[in-house]
């Protein structure tokens, strides 16, 4: 994407430029690197914007317009009133800022045909370091003699990963646990279909005991009919051996008497 008209070159385009056309609001001396950045500007009734400029991030020490880090397009122009300023602002993303490498850069506002008309005071792109106030002296995990300097907020860090590990130690033990008492539950009702499975057996041989019993009871029941019956006609036989005895001495007797 051209960001220049052809034929302006970079030479002619920093002779005209005027840095007092743009001026550069609230610039901090470092930010942040990786995190969105708004930068404000405010444009001077002596100048008038086009919808092709650009503010860009330069490294101090730039030469030409070209010389940029990243840029973002301006917002449309507004309709400006005779002598009054006009308040703007763009947004770089994070992930297109420099890194902290120790550099100063600047915002630069430049025109579509490539003239710079405003430019910042320099800043850094610093990772934020923790207030004094918001160290630690802790003990070393392996050395409790040895003090470990950390920040509040690496303490809090350390602790929360300690904190999720153990969260998911607790977890897979849970799992297990869980795991144990299907495995219990399954068992509890394997045994309660077995004591089942025995009950009924039990009282089928109850059953059959019963039934059992009673036959057994019935054969005694015969059995002492029969060995009544079995007297009673031994006895009958024994009455009919001595009558027929006593008939026999009897007709003997008779007999006896006859001859005489």
């Amino acid at each position: 994407m051209a960001l220049f008209q052809e034929g302006a070159s970079a030479s002619n385009a920093m002779e005209t430029s005027n840095f007092a056309h743009v001026i550069f609001q609230n610039v901090g001396k470092s930010f942040p690197p990786n995190t969105e950045l708004e930068c404000r500007y405010t444009l001077t009734p002596f100048f008038t914007p086009h919808h092709r400029d650009w503010v860009g991030i330069f490294k101090v020490g730039w030469s030409t317009a070209r010389d940029y880090y990243t840029f973002q397009w301006t917002p449309r122009p507004e309709s400006q009133t005779e002598g009054g300023s006009v308040h703007q602002a763009v947004l770089f993303q994070g992930y297109y800022l420099p890194k902290d490498d120790g550099e100063f850069y600047q915002f630069c506002y430049v025109t579509h045909s490539g003239e710079v008309r405003g430019a910042s005071t320099p800043f850094l792109f610093r990772a934020a370091t923790p207030p004094t106030d918001d160290l630690l002296a802790v003990e070393d995990d392996s050395n409790s003699d040895i003090l470990v300097i950390t920040s509040k907020t690496d303490l809090l860090e350390q602790r929360l990963e300690e904190a999720q590990k153990e969260q998911a130690e607790l977890r897979e033990e849970l799992h297990l646990l869980q795991q144990e008492k299907e495995e219990l539950q399954q068992e509890k009702e394997r045994l309660r279909r077995e004591r089942e499975e025995e009950r009924e057996t039990c009282a089928r041989l109850r059953a059959q005991n019963q039934e059992l019993q009673r036959s057994s009871q019935t054969l005694q029941e015969e059995k002492e009919e029969a060995q009544r019956r079995q007297e009673e006609a031994a006895a009958r036989l024994r009455q009919l051996e001595e009558d027929l005895l006593e008939l026999t001495q009897r007709g003997l007797q008779k007999e006896t008497e006859i001859d005489w």
